[in-house]
């Protein structure tokens, strides 16, 4: 049984070949009325309209699919936040406990774990994040240039101007949001450095209020984002992050 965060994987899928498709299909309406290839043959005029209604088709199709991913997502999170609880207080609030998660099995259960297992996602998440941005920006950055370059050479309708408007300015938007994201997230990852940092020669009494505010922090920060995390990229990393991560875990003596 596919889990949501798979749905969610394929639901982009799915949205990306719009997207793509409803790019290529734009540029290709833009050349025919800038070059007026079909401008002296009536029967095109149909085929035109049809074309131009899938494409505006496609791009309602896109934000259908973008609104049902983030519903997913959503409640993706709310099972991840549980199961994150359960693994760090040894509670059963999500019902099913995730296997080889989390490393720090041998850490007893209680607010310092919840520490760590949240240090552990922030510092997955910095780096896989980072990872996307480039492929994020190159997408957004294609789209405008083609709905730019349509709008200059184009001859539409404003609703048909609007309504192709709506992709690029998507996909940018994505774009900086997941650099601010990205922003956030490294502050926070200072902040748990900074911490464990002092708390290497002492020990975890009374910084539970610490803690938790930079874990609140941290799971405000991801809802705001709201933003899945690339699969093929967390493969591509997984690896090299786990050995990293087992670094920082000897550096800051969490398993001490």
């Amino acid at each position: 049984m596919k889990s949501n965060y798979d749905r969610v994987n394929d639901i982009n899928k799915r949205k990306n070949w719009l997207l793509y498709i409803s790019t290529i299909i734009t540029l290709l309406l833009s050349i025919n009325e800038k070059q007026q290839f079909t401008s002296g043959v009536k029967a095109f005029d149909v085929y035109i309209q049809v074309v131009v209604a899938l494409n505006l088709v496609l791009i309602v199709g896109y934000l259908i699919f973008d609104f049902r991913a983030t519903y997913i997502f959503s409640r993706a999170e709310r099972t991840r936040t549980l199961q994150y609880l359960d693994n760090s207080f040894d509670t059963n609030f999500a019902g099913r406990k995730v296997e080889n998660y989390f490393s720090q099995d041998k850490l007893a259960s209680g607010f310092y774990k919840l520490s760590v297992n949240c240090f552990e996602n922030i510092f997955h998440t910095v780096s896989i994040t980072r990872e996307m941005q480039p492929k994020a920006y190159v997408k957004a950055v294609v789209v405008v240039l083609v709905f730019i370059f349509s709008a200059a050479v184009g001859d539409k309708g404003v609703v048909r101007s609007i309504i192709e408007a709506i992709l690029p300015l998507a996909l940018l938007q994505e774009a900086i949001k997941l650099s601010f994201f990205i922003l956030r997230l490294e502050n926070l990852l200072d902040n748990f450095k900074s911490f464990f940092t002092s708390i290497k020669t002492s020990h975890f009494v009374d910084k539970e209020p610490e803690a938790m505010r930079y874990v609140i922090e941290y799971e405000t920060t991801l809802a705001w984002a709201s933003t899945p995390l690339d699969t093929k990229v967390f493969l591509k990393l997984r690896e090299q992050l786990a050995s990293d991560w087992e670094i920082l875990k000897k550096e800051y003596k969490i398993d001490s």
